[in-house]
């Protein structure tokens, strides 16, 4: 069972994953929009184009999917991260050594 609330840190290597995976995906739509061929054969190049173009398509959902979860996890982090940082009213008291 995951955390209820999770640590912030975690949130933001979330967040760099999503971005990253984001910016992946949409290179490798690019690239690969960059290395189509032409077969020569109509149906075949048809057929071919049509796959090219769902994948591209797909990869750019992923990457719009990934960019907007970091977006939306990327401020509640921020939040989590200064709402669970001490507060002057909130400070540890000072406590003496034994000795």
């Amino acid at each position: 069972m995951p955390p209820s609330h999770p640590r912030p840190e975690d949130l933001d290597a979330l967040v760099d994953a999503l971005s990253a995976t984001g910016e992946h995906t949409a290179a490798t739509g690019e690239l690969l929009l960059d290395h189509l061929v032409t077969v020569g054969d109509h149906a075949t190049q048809r057929a071919l184009d049509g796959m090219v173009d769902d994948t591209v398509d797909s990869l750019r959902e992923i990457s719009a999917g990934c960019r907007e979860l970091a977006l939306a996890i990327g401020p509640r982090a921020a939040r989590s991260a200064s709402s669970s940082a001490p507060t002057d009213e909130h400070a540890r008291p000072d406590v003496r050594e034994l000795r």
